[in-house]
């Protein structure tokens, strides 16, 4: 990045697109994604050696779906170890967590898509990772189960899963953090392949290089690569949520994420 050392963070809600933003970096020459802040910091494997060497009561608490709260200083020595690569991020807004990133000058990009979708994707997406700390509550539950599960949230093993739209509303600061954070519509990422255009996915393709201070190869081909190819990648399109066959949760999603949806830039939809 034109010769300065500094990670690029790159945040976003589960299943609102990460992987789309680090393809696209990845093909801009910048490795990663790499380390990670998330609830994930302190659950899953190992639970007790990750709260013993990052967790702490009075850490920040960057969980979006659970309480997570990793000392400020394993953060700072994440973001240092990680200079020039991108670090991915699903992690809540606070005024202790993005000052932590301007002090280590870290280039951010927040990634969001229609919350509705993200809420179907997730529900898809974790019955098929027996490696992420929810799974076991949500492995046996039919399809409709999982997302009215996500959406009123509950008590899991070991963790409170917040509601859906306290999710949105520990994520919301980073819409208006200020111009150093770079708002990304999954939407207008996705290109013709997940139904969106190539004009659109060009000018986000030039807005990330202008952020992050590269120029944008002439390659016709670049665009059509970022899409899709990775683990976590599952069916990136939109209106994912009017496929539901049942109308009442339909109802439902809509009704509880209402007054939410405006303020993610999707209240005329």
């Amino acid at each position: 990045m034109r010769g300065e050392r500094t990670c690029i963070f790159v945040n976003g809600i589960w299943k609102s697109g990460n992987h789309l933003i680090y393809s696209a970096m990845n093909e801009l020459g910048i490795e990663g994604p790499f380390g990670g802040i998330a609830a994930h910091l302190l659950f899953g494997r190992g639970k007790q050696i990750k709260r013993l060497i990052r967790g702490s009561a009075n850490g920040i608490d960057v969980g979006l779906e659970t309480e997570a709260r990793v000392r400020p200083a394993y953060i700072h020595r994440t973001l240092r170890r990680l200079r020039g690569r991108i670090v991915g991020g699903h992690a809540a807004y606070s005024p202790e967590l993005i000052a932590i990133l301007r002090d280590e000058r870290a280039r951010m990009i927040l990634i969001r898509r229609d919350p509705r979708d993200m809420l179907i994707s997730f529900a898809d997406w974790v019955c098929g990772r027996p490696d992420y700390f929810m799974h076991p509550d949500f492995v046996g539950l039919s399809r409709e189960h999982r997302v009215a599960r996500l959406l009123h949230g509950g008590v899991g093993a070991g963790y409170r899963q917040r509601p859906f739209a306290e999710v949105l509303a520990r994520a919301e600061g980073w819409l208006t953090a200020g111009d150093d954070v770079l708002n990304v519509a999954f939407e207008d990422l996705i290109g013709p392949q997940g139904g969106g255009t190539h004009a659109r996915q060009t000018s986000v393709l030039l807005a990330v290089s202008k952020h992050l201070g590269l120029v944008m190869p002439r390659d016709p081909g670049l665009a059509e690569r970022i899409y899709g190819g990775s683990l976590t990648f599952n069916k990136g399109r939109s209106q994912r949520w009017r496929e539901l066959d049942s109308a009442d949760l339909q109802s439902e999603i809509a009704e509880c994420l209402a007054p939410q949806l405006g303020r993610w830039g999707y209240g005329k939809n």
